[in-house]
């Protein structure tokens, strides 16, 4: 991609201009958004963190519940069959 003087002056101003808003900003409400912000990213986190582990529970219970119908299944065959007889 050939950039040419026009787009690196056009993003050269657009920066400089964004920096001039910031300059007229007053610092106060930053000292208020910015933890809130922290806050809400932390809480989300801690979202989807607590989303994987109940979804990997629910997985391992489903597992176990599938090993257990097998075993159940095995039992009943076993004990469905007749039994060795020995004289």
């Amino acid at each position: 991609m050939k950039v040419t003087t026009n787009v690196i002056n056009a993003v050269n101003s657009f920066y400089r201009g964004f920096v001039a808003l910031l300059d007229e900003l007053r610092t106060g409400p930053f000292y208020v958004v910015v933890p809130l912000l922290l806050v809400v990213v932390c809480a989300a986190a801690v979202a989807v963190i607590v989303t994987a582990i109940a979804c990997a529970l629910i997985a391992v219970a489903i597992g176990v519940i599938l090993m257990a119908r097998r075993g159940i299944n095995a039992a009943v065959a076993r004990s469905a069959t007749a039994p060795a007889v020995s004289t």
